[in-house]
């Protein structure tokens, strides 16, 4: 038996209020608090798939994390560390692009051979890209 599917991304977030903004208001995925959680925290999630947990850092959250052994890396604690981006699929890009420019959101794109892909970063820095299919590249740009 192998992988069989992805379970979630987890965001110790600097602003968990600017986090839940991003990802909701600026992505348009569905945002709810995480409730029993010992710290501030958010489940995102793409329609009924959990895709990105948050939870907002303390220090003494990052004090009681920091004696874990697994989240130590050649003496970094708590940093994006290896992680390059993350990507989702995604549909509407016209629609985006219009909200995102009247909202003032940063985005770069780019086509490639195989899908339109736009890439933002949410509060922490983290880059998000959303792939397009091909199709919407030229008329995202009429």
């Amino acid at each position: 038996m192998g992988i069989t599917r992805f379970a979630h991304y987890t965001v110790r977030s600097s602003n968990l209020e600017a986090s839940w903004r991003f990802y909701e208001r600026v992505l348009g995925l569905s945002v709810r608090t995480r409730e029993g959680f010992p710290v501030p925290a958010c489940i995102v999630s793409a329609d009924d798939v959990e895709v990105v947990h948050i939870f907002q850092a303390s220090p003494e959250i990052d004090a009681a994390l920091e004696r874990l052994a697994s989240v130590k890396e050649d003496g970094v604690t708590w940093s994006t560390g290896r992680l390059m981006h993350v990507e989702f699929w995604a549909t509407g890009l016209a629609q985006m692009k219009n909200r995102w420019t009247g909202d003032g959101v940063a985005f770069t794109e780019r086509t490639l051979p195989d899908k339109h892909q736009v890439a933002l970063r949410d509060p922490d820095g983290i880059v998000v890209n959303l792939n397009f299919p091909l199709s919407e590249a030229g008329a995202s740009r009429a």
